[in-house]
């Protein structure tokens, strides 16, 4: 068991999140986290049926490029025809001041986004991302399943709309 000033280590599975291709998915495991330090890049490994992957791929590489104030994530890796590794990262900027009376509206910016990508699953701003800049359909629901170490914590299936707003058009298959 963790001391509890560490945030334990969880992984979180969608399967089968882009419209055509349900034996696609994709697994985000976040490390062990101390609160309030630096955030910690976030993996995910992405599997499937090799041509759709090679689609993917090729999309994922537009994440990479995009500017996001608030995250980022690294140019996807191919490891094989039916596996690609990235990582989300957090861009919300050091916390300047931290500690001081320090309000400038960069560091309550910089603030925001440091919280919203602690507490926000990495699975949303994926899965937006992908719909908004990659342009591929998602599921209308897309599932999810919590684990820490061998225990399952929650199991949830949300319709696409509470996730990512607007859903792309293109197809994987």
């Amino acid at each position: 068991m963790l001391p509890p000033q560490h945030l334990a280590e969880i992984t979180i599975k969608v399967p089968g999140p882009f419209a055509g291709v349900a034996d696609l998915g994709f697994s985000a495991r976040y490390p062990e986290q101390v609160p309030f330090a630096p955030l910690r890049d976030v993996p995910l490994w992405i599997e499937g049926p090799a041509r759709p992957m090679q689609r993917l791929a090729a999309r994922l590489r537009l994440l990479a490029e995009a500017s996001r104030s608030a995250h980022g994530w690294t140019q996807p890796i191919v490891l094989s025809d039916e596996l690609v590794v990235m990582a989300f990262q957090d861009r919300s900027g050091r916390l300047q001041g931290h500690g001081q009376r320090c309000h400038t509206l960069e560091y309550v910016r910089n603030l925001a986004g440091y919280v919203l990508n602690l507490v926000r699953p990495v699975v949303f701003p994926f899965l937006q991302d992908c719909a908004e800049i990659a342009n591929l359909r998602l599921t209308e629901q897309i599932e999810m399943d919590v684990r820490q170490a061998e225990r399952q914590i929650a199991t949830l299936t949300l319709d696409r709309g509470q996730i990512a707003p607007s859903n792309g058009e293109d197809l994987l298959a």
